[in-house]
């Protein structure tokens, strides 16, 4: 499943390059002018990428610690590669809409993402199949920044009927506050060598 996973993306990452827009330019010095008139397709690129290696990496960190899967997992982990599927498109409409619309579309793509995660974290605490040394503190580092990144980009919506393309100045640094206070809160529990198998409750509540 995590080699699954990984495969699938990946393929997102190099579709994002893909759908790169090639500045058309017959001077080299009109370069810098022929980037700029395509300059919201790279920030939607740029954005687009660490949101997936963002999402990637907590979707590593747990699976690493899954024990075993059953069906329903498998299940959970397909409709979260579905959001990540989603991403290439809804990247192309942030970068080409040049209004809200495009920053809707995207929120709302991401905060399928991070939903679809909190289910498939849910599911695999509650249904014990999880390795019971996993450290707590990335446990509930990865609950905590999904459920923040879901929370984070379900607000973009409304906004981005008010705000326009405004609101992605929210969205980095949003993200660096939430690895920040991730890579704390990891650092804290693990330094304390708390495990699920030490404290279960915490993590299914």
């Amino acid at each position: 499943m995590i080699f699954f996973s990984d495969a699938v993306i990946a393929i997102m990452l190099t579709l994002l390059a893909v759908e790169l827009p090639v500045p058309e330019v017959h001077d080299p010095m009109d370069l810098l002018e022929g980037l700029a008139a395509h300059g919201s397709q790279y920030i939607a690129f740029l954005i687009s990428f660490f949101v997936i290696a963002a999402t990637w990496t907590a979707h590593h960190m747990l699976f690493v610690h899954v024990s075993r899967t059953d069906p329903p997992l498998i299940t959970l982990n397909l409709l979260a590669l579905f959001g990540y599927v989603l991403i290439p498109w809804a990247s192309k409409t942030l970068g080409e809409v040049p209004n809200g619309a495009g920053v809707v579309v995207y929120a709302a793509a991401m905060t399928y993402v991070g939903g679809s995660m909190l289910l498939v974290l849910r599911h695999v605490v509650r249904s014990g199949l999880l390795d019971p040394t996993a450290p707590l503190g990335v446990i509930m580092g990865i609950r905590a920044w999904s459920a923040m990144t879901t929370i984070m980009f379900a607000l973009s919506v409304p906004a981005g009927f008010v705000f326009g393309r405004w609101t992605l100045i929210a969205w980095p640094v949003g993200y660096l506050g939430l690895r920040l206070a991730g890579e704390y809160y990891i650092r804290k529990n693990r330094a304390a060598g708390a495990s699920l198998e030490a404290s279960p409750t915490i993590v299914a509540e």
